[in-house]
């Protein structure tokens, strides 16, 4: 079930995870953590393109882009599991 965004972009209950939970199913960001070790969140749809260099270069579509420690194959993970979430509704299992 899609949960609406308030004003401000928060969300419209209290009781709603945020977007970066995976709490719930809700997984409208990936987590990845940058060379330094900072954890950054990541918009899916925003996504671009990404590539192995040997780390992972992962383009935004502002032309941003970010290296990561995390595998091209983890971030491909995150992605699928958005995805699929998307198509099979909560509670569904295979």
């Amino acid at each position: 079930m899609a949960r609406i965004q308030g004003e401000g972009g928060q969300p419209s209950s209290p009781n709603t995870p945020p977007a970066w939970s995976t709490e719930g199913g809700r997984r409208d960001m990936i987590r990845v953590t940058r060379l330094s070790g900072e954890v950054l969140y990541l918009n899916i749809l925003q996504i671009e393109s990404m590539e192995s260099i040997p780390e992972t270069k992962i383009k935004m579509m502002n032309g941003y882009y970010y290296l990561v420690k995390d595998t091209a194959d983890s971030v491909v993970e995150q992605l699928r599991a958005f995805y699929q979430s998307c198509i099979v509704p909560d509670g569904v299992h295979r």
